[in-house]
């Protein structure tokens, strides 16, 4: 070959790899001890082929329930944590724990009262609904709440600030549903605990519930309270506390800057009934006659607008900063219209509305705008004046939040007006005629004339009446020219 180098065939290949194979593998048959016995392969007997299958058949199923109890026992810790506490304050107070299923793992009382509104109530494994529904009916049958005036402070304990902001609304409406049944009015605070060693110390040094210390501390830090004054609400009940803040007109629930959430205010009212069944029949024949008299007349305005002199600001308004001023009401069918004299701006706004003799009714505000709101009102009687005092309202400019109290009137309006229209003018006409004759008695019973002729041929005229009297000599002197 031209480069020096033999080329190989195939076999010639092949025969240098067998070669090079056989070098590398070492002959080591003559060291292998061959008089060694050899154990050949025997298959197990049947019955220890059938062991080792039940021996992991049973170790599968220990693993199985190792899982379980594992996760059974897991399930019945998370079951049996605590997650949530939620604090219910009248007077009695009344701590509720709840696991993450929000059932009831204990119902403590934290005071004497508390334990008599528990006395023979086992809640355990209890919904937490269910739960407060039987305690508000507890609290109605020993007398803490009643028909009049009556505050619940709610208190909401968790890590997790969502988790806090849904019970507190679940609760909350739980106790509006369970006022509603039995028919009680009352202002519900509602807040979430704040983990503070100022509210811990108050607590303990006043010797009340911690959601009762925090709702205080907030109290005193948002109106710039003394510690005289906390003292003193500390004394008092919940009811007590909600009547002073209505007086003062403080503030509940202003925004501090913290993150949690502030405290929130719902109104619970109830028309109340009346008296007796007798009232109720007064009160409805009153009402037929008002409407058969109404009826003859012209039909009312429609809507009422209140001038600025027929509503007034609370007194308390001029304390602590420029409030809230109204310009006028309009009511109309159901609906409270009030309008503002500026801007305003809105925080958890809450209205009640009473009557002269201090009756409450239903109201809600269905609307807030920047200078006016609308309130639905039921339960009103045509015809009266009624009060309402609205919260959470302040200037836009330069203001604090207060409330701010007005009146209105409810037009009396009857149906038979409405419809008929401009027919009731023509029937009060018709009717004019009749009041003066029933009053005056002296209808003649025949013309002029004839009672003339009567008198003349008789010689008694002019004693009935000064009329007769005066048109006697015209009609003598008639018959004598003729």
């Amino acid at each position: 070959m031209s480069d020096g180098y033999e080329k190989w065939n195939n076999d010639e290949i092949a025969s240098h790899l067998k070669s090079a194979v056989e070098t590398l593998t070492p002959n080591v048959l003559d060291k292998i001890d061959l008089s060694a016995p050899q154990l050949l392969y025997t298959e197990p007997p049947r019955h220890l082929r059938t062991y080792r299958k039940m021996h992991r058949v049973v170790t599968a199923a220990a693993a199985c329930l190792c899982i379980a109890a594992l996760y059974g026992g897991g399930m019945r810790w998370q079951n049996t944590r605590v997650e949530s506490v939620i604090g219910l304050d009248v007077n009695p107070s009344i701590e509720i724990s709840v696991n993450r299923k929000d059932r009831i793992l204990e119902a403590e009382p934290l005071n004497d009262d508390g334990a008599a509104v528990l006395a023979d109530m086992d809640l355990d494994g209890v919904d937490l609904n269910i739960g407060v529904n039987a305690i508000i009916g507890s609290m109605v049958r020993c007398g803490y709440l009643d028909e009049l005036d009556n505050a619940i402070l709610v208190t909401v304990s968790n890590d997790d600030k969502e988790k806090a902001s849904v019970l507190r609304q679940d609760v909350v409406t739980d106790i509006e549903s369970s006022l509603e049944a039995h028919k009680v009015n009352a202002v519900v605070y509602d807040q979430q605990a704040t983990d503070m060693k100022e509210i811990t110390e108050i607590s303990e040094l006043y010797g009340i519930s911690y959601g009762k210390a925090c709702f205080l501390y907030e109290l005193v830090e948002e109106n710039g309270l003394t510690e005289k004054e906390l003292k003193f609400f500390a004394s008092m009940t919940m009811e007590e506390i909600a009547k002073e803040i209505a007086e003062r007109a403080y503030q509940v629930g202003a925004d501090t800057g913290r993150e949690d959430p502030p405290a929130g205010t719902t109104v619970v009212t109830r028309p109340e009934p009346s008296e007796s069944s007798s009232e109720t029949e007064e009160s409805s024949s009153e009402s037929q006659s008002s409407s058969e008299t109404e009826s003859a007349k012209p039909p009312a305005s429609s809507a009422v607008p209140q001038t600025p002199s027929e509503t007034e600001e609370s007194p308390e308004d001029e304390q602590g900063g420029k409030k809230a001023k109204i310009d006028y009401t309009d009511y109309y069918e159901g609906m409270l219209e009030i309008v503002f004299k500026e801007k305003v701006k809105w925080k958890n706004p809450t209205v009640s509305v009473i009557d002269a003799d201090g009756v409450s009714y239903a109201a809600r505000i269905t609307d807030t705008g920047s200078d006016s709101c609308q309130i639905e009102i039921s339960g009103l009687a045509g015809g009266q004046s009624y009060t309402f005092i609205l919260n959470g309202v302040k200037p836009r400019e330069n203001g604090s939040y207060g409330s701010v109290k007005g009146t209105f009137d409810a037009p009396d309006i009857s149906g038979d007006a409405m419809e008929n229209g401009s027919d009731a003018e023509e029937d009060e006409e018709n009717e004019k005629p009749e009041p003066e004759k029933e009053e005056s008695g002296k209808e003649p019973e025949s013309s002029p004339e004839e009672q003339t002729q009567a008198d003349a041929e008789t010689g008694e005229s002019g004693l009935e009446t000064s009329e007769g009297i005066e048109s006697l000599p015209a009609q003598t002197e008639g018959t004598q020219g003729a």
